[in-house]
């Protein structure tokens, strides 16, 4: 129970990789506050974690939004009475084609969630982990952050400054007491990626020539940020973690 009584907030909780982050969280001791724009997916999530004996809150949310935000600090504080762990996993995929081509909503729009909704809610958090002491926030990034990729060009850089986000926030507050760090996932098996991790999907040459030669499960990037929330990872400060079957080291 290395999470015993923590508190994790998990964007994007309701469905593939948060799901699994919030399951394997609770399973280590952590109540879990699932936020997901899908308020249905988020208290499926909740049922899940109930049903094996945990403590979890389904809050809807749309990340881009401060105002939602804030109200889900105050919800969360005012249940739980405190702010341990933010994983900020909430993130869409773009176009998925030449910068040329690539339209300016979808780029705005994927900026605004992969990005900027990791600055929003880590700006608002950020001083309750002040006042008491410390805290944890993992970002999700991804192998695209890491190189380029089929993935597109908004998605690409929106991940690239997800790392980047994630090194300046730990430079900023890790004498605070606050942990920041970041996953890089490969191409894992969720619904979001269904699309994407077969035989014909654009990311299918570049997973089986990784040393792996395997599309990821949930579970194994989930196990990983458990580690990263607790305190076995304490001197962990700043870093991106990939866990993509080796395929940026190509």
């Amino acid at each position: 129970m290395k999470l015993q009584n923590k508190v994790a907030v998990v964007t994007g909780g309701g469905s593939g990789l948060g799901r699994e982050f919030c399951i394997q969280m609770a399973h280590e001791g952590a109540k879990i506050v699932v936020a997901d724009i899908n308020k249905k997916n988020g208290e499926e999530t909740v049922k899940l974690i109930e049903a094996a004996g945990g403590k979890a809150y389904c809050f809807e949310i749309n990340v881009v939004k401060t105002e939602h935000i804030n109200n889900l600090i105050a919800s969360v504080l005012e249940v739980f009475g405190t702010i341990d762990i933010l994983c900020n996993n909430a993130g869409i995929t773009g176009e998925r084609t030449k910068c040329h081509q690539v339209t300016e909503d979808s780029w705005d729009t994927v900026l605004e969630v992969n990005l900027k909704s990791i600055f929003l809610m880590s700006k608002a958090i950020i001083p309750i982990m002040i006042k008491q002491g410390g805290g944890v926030i993992i970002n999700t990034a991804s192998a695209s952050g890491i190189i380029a990729s089929a993935a597109g060009v908004e998605y690409t850089a929106a991940k690239h400054g997800v790392i980047g986000l994630t090194k300046q926030l730990s430079y900023e507050y890790g004498h605070e007491g606050i942990r920041v760090v970041a996953i890089a996932p490969g191409v894992i098996k969720t619904p979001l990626t269904k699309q994407f991790s077969n035989e014909d999907g654009p990311f299918h040459q570049l997973t089986m020539n990784a040393p792996a030669g395997r599309y990821g499960e949930p579970i194994e990037i989930a196990k990983v940020v458990t580690f990263l929330a607790s305190k076995d990872a304490s001197f962990i400060h700043g870093h991106v973690i990939p866990i993509e079957g080796g395929s940026t080291i190509l």
